[in-house]
């Protein structure tokens, strides 16, 4: 049973990973088929008096799933990752668990920094890149201090739109294999 969830991710997390380096979004229809085929999955293993792969209880899913979109939902807050990306991460969350998508989330945060790297190598990004920290790190004081955002136009030109996916499927991948937590 434990390879059906891993394979059903690893699937689902390949097809992501394709369209987010394609068009730079992933949609909410894989994101739906993952959250029922885990649904599916983890109702099928507490039926043959199996733990599913998320925890023991029939609502180890429900609790994946909120934790891995609570571990994401900073950055979104923050523009620092989309929608999608939170939907992806918390859709891994039900799969594999609360405990082990906070893993999942600390490895995709590292992956997710590399990543930033490899993108910011061409000319002119970093620039631009340096640009956009300074506006974001100019509003976060003005919030802090006034309450208020800065007044000026957020920056019209990002550095670089960053496939997540990628980072994610990493994360995933290597909290799968190098698990901190002990998980149920």
């Amino acid at each position: 049973m434990n390879t059906a969830f891993i394979a059903l991710l690893a699937l689902l997390l390949i097809a992501a990973l394709v369209v987010d380096l394609r068009a730079r979004r992933i949609p909410n229809r894989l994101i739906l088929v993952g959250l029922a085929g885990a649904s599916i999955l983890h109702a099928i293993a507490l039926a043959a008096h199996q733990p599913g792969r998320a925890g023991p209880d029939a609502w180890s899913p429900l609790a994946g799933l909120l934790a891995g979109g609570a571990a994401l939902l900073p950055l979104y807050w923050l523009r620092a990752c989309g929608a999608g990306d939170v939907k992806l991460m918390a859709m891994v969350g039900a799969f594999i668990g609360a405990p082990l998508v906070l893993v999942a989330a600390l490895y995709t945060l590292l992956a997710g920094g590399l990543l930033s790297l490899v993108f910011m190598l061409p000319r002119g990004v970093a620039a631009q890149t340096r640009a956009n920290v300074r506006f974001m790190l100019t509003d976060w004081s003005l919030r802090l201090r006034t309450g208020q955002g800065a007044r000026i136009e957020p920056l019209a030109m990002t550095a670089a739109r960053l496939p997540y996916a990628v980072a994610i499927a990493l994360g995933t991948a290597a909290a799968l294999i190098w698990p901190l937590a002990r998980t149920a």
